[in-house]
């Protein structure tokens, strides 16, 4: 495996994302889970869309599984058409 984070460490940053309230996090907080949950992964921007675009419901686990399945995708390779520029995930390093 080629992520930043073990399986462990992703799954507690959803976890922390979807379940925001019981962890007691502010947005702000919760949005920083979100983003290292994503910067944690081979592939930042395909993570971030696993989460945000998936119609499919899925669990965390499975949610985590899909993610570290995806090829490594180095955030310099993303065309700004495709993730902003000034996207934080951009600036994010693990």
């Amino acid at each position: 495996m080629n992520q930043k984070l073990d399986k462990a460490q992703l799954l507690l940053n959803l976890d922390r994302v979807f379940r925001a309230k019981a962890y007691g996090l502010s947005q702000r907080e919760r949005d920083e889970a979100f983003l290292i949950f994503c910067a944690g992964c081979p592939d930042p921007v395909n993570a971030w869309r696993l989460i945000t675009d998936c119609p499919d419901p899925l669990t965390d686990e499975q949610i985590v599984d899909r993610a570290i399945a995806m090829p490594v995708r180095l955030m310099a390779d993303v065309p700004y058409s495709e993730m902003p520029a000034r996207h934080p995930l951009r600036s994010l390093a693990l």
